[in-house]
């Protein structure tokens, strides 16, 4: 009784439809994504926000506004708005933990992105 061997590549038959498995390449293992910093994810966001850009990171100003109603604490949520409404300095420095945790909610999301879709980085920069 024969065992089973599988061809080699060679003695296949070509196919179009026939892809190589991931890692079969040696330049693929190589070959690394381009790092984004936060500054440059926070400026593709301004852009957004401020409708210089009509996308950020392949998603439009809609899904991002609904992106803002993330996962705040209420507290956090408040020194958002608190911020964004009083001009006093106090308040400025008071609201300062609410942005910050949302700022990282934002580069969260940014990231998640990016990693998703190789494209992504291509529009924000």
């Amino acid at each position: 009784m024969q065992t089973h061997t599988a061809p080699s590549e060679a003695a296949r038959r070509d196919d179009p439809t026939r892809t190589a498995d991931p890692g079969y390449f040696p330049a693929e293992a190589r070959a690394r994504a381009p790092q984004i910093s936060d500054d440059q994810i926070m400026g593709a966001l301004c852009d957004l926000f401020a409708r210089r850009t009509p996308r950020a990171f392949g998603e439009n100003l809609e899904w991002w506004a609904e992106t803002l109603q993330c996962d705040l604490t209420p507290g956090d949520a408040s020194g958002v708005a608190l911020v964004a409404i009083s001009k006093w300095p106090f308040d400025q420095r008071a609201g300062a933990p609410g942005v910050k945790a949302l700022q990282d909610e934002l580069l969260k999301r940014a990231r998640m992105l990016i990693e998703r879709s190789p494209n992504a980085i291509k529009e924000a920069v």
